[in-house]
């Protein structure tokens, strides 16, 4: 789970955030990481407790169209996610052959160019082996652990102030943020207003992402665990999750640190300005090594990531939910090029990269309130030993975080819509 959802937006979202505000807004990172091991713990135990899916359970008590709403919102969440990670992979395509090789590249060869990655894609789907999720797994864990290292060392090249990282830690809006929410009286500022509003969402989309928790229930299905894995599965959220949020924390203390007040964050619009946080590491070789970086964020997520929706999908439909089974790899495909057609418009409109994964990512928000409405419904048929009141504050709070950015968000998107119009 933490390879899935520490994927090219986590990268993206930090660096443009860091960039921006520096430190000021470092505590959501780690608040977002309690929250999402809160909530996937909760999902964690409903999958081990229940004899029945999240969306069978939704199915039993209000039928068979109330699940296919909730399939439908978490493969919406899961379509823009996938779409931001087509344009990750065209962001590690640019910083390997560099801004000036691909700048003579029309849109739609960028198009044509995801294409031929999403058919690679899909043929490993469709002939792959009936073992996919134990592979997949194993595959996720060795590069949790490359990106730990690889971001560790990026980390303390940057050289941070500790001081300023600690004080990042205190919650604050920072001052470029809270000017832009509280000054409205002008389209300009209210645009301002929506482009911090949508950097801070999907930060937090990034970490405590409400669709990967949701699947959480289906993986420990999968892996036939029972109520005699309930310890084991506490430490393992605790583990994997800590470990997205770490991740996380280093990528935005690496860029708040080589970024900050350097360049302006609507300037970071490809990878190898990005790559500027990497530089004290590795020089020139930095577009490179981040690109390398992205790819691997884009690549541990992919698969995986349109993997979800198709379960999920398969489940609120009410047919064979199981990794390896048929229905889910054409739905898994699906989703594969539903992502893919997302990613083209941007492709085909010119949209920059960075502002893409950007706004893909905090739009996601909108689908997360009914996602974790139905796992803390559940949650609350779970008995005190199996559901602690940790996992249940945590779980209720969580809920109530997504329902406000979720608010929030919306509200910024028809702001900017109507100034559009």
């Amino acid at each position: 789970m933490a390879a899935v959802v520490l994927g090219p937006g986590s990268i993206v979202s930090a660096s443009r955030v860091a960039c921006g505000e520096g430190f000021d807004l470092l505590w959501i990172v780690p608040l977002a990481g309690l929250l999402m091991i809160g909530m996937t713990a909760a999902a964690m135990t409903i999958g081990v407790c229940k004899e029945r899916t999240l969306c069978g359970l939704v199915a039993d008590r209000f039928g068979r169209r109330a699940a296919w709403l909730v399939g439908t919102a978490l493969l919406i969440a899961i379509t823009l996610f996938q779409a931001s990670n087509n344009n990750a992979m065209w962001m590690a395509v640019m910083g390997f052959r560099g801004q000036d090789a691909t700048a003579a590249d029309s849109n739609l060869t960028r198009a044509l160019g995801l294409l031929l990655f999403n058919g690679a894609i899909i043929a490993l789907v469709w002939l792959g082996r009936r073992d996919l999720y134990r592979w997949i797994e194993k595959a996720m864990a060795f590069l949790v652990g490359a990106m730990v290292l690889s971001f560790g060392a990026s980390m303390f090249a940057s050289n941070p102030d500790w001081a300023d990282v600690f004080s990042g830690l205190i919650p604050s809006l920072g001052s470029e943020t809270a000017a832009n929410l509280s000054q409205t009286d002008s389209i300009a500022n209210q645009d301002d207003a929506s482009i911090a509003w949508m950097s801070m969402a999907a930060l937090v989309a990034t970490t405590f992402s409400v669709a990967g928790a949701f699947y959480q229930s289906y993986q420990v299905k999968e892996k036939g665990w029972n109520r005699n894995n309930l310890k084991t599965g506490f430490l393992d959220v605790f583990v994997g999750i800590s470990s997205l949020a770490l991740i996380t924390a280093m990528i935005y203390i690496t860029a708040a640190s080589a970024l900050h007040e350097k360049i302006a964050p609507e300037e970071l619009t490809d990878a190898s300005v990005v790559a500027l946080s990497l530089e004290p590491l590795f020089g020139s070789w930095a577009r490179t090594v981040f690109s390398i970086g992205i790819f691997a964020g884009a690549a541990s997520s992919f698969l995986v990531n349109a993997l979800i929706g198709g379960v999920v999908f398969c489940d609120a439909i009410d047919v064979p939910c199981q990794v390896s089974s048929a229905p889910v790899r054409r739905a898994t495909i699906v989703t594969l090029l539903a992502g893919w057609a997302v990613a083209s418009v941007a492709a085909l409109t010119g949209v920059d990269l960075v502002s893409f994964i950007v706004i893909a990512q905090s739009l996601t928000v909108l689908c997360f309130p009914l996602l974790g409405a139905v796992i803390v419904w559940q949650l609350h048929g779970l008995s005190r030993d199996e559901a602690g009141l940790p996992v249940r504050v945590l779980a209720w709070t969580g809920l109530i975080v997504v329902i406000a950015l979720s608010i929030r968000t919306l509200s910024s998107l028809i702001a900017r819509i109507n100034e559009w119009l």
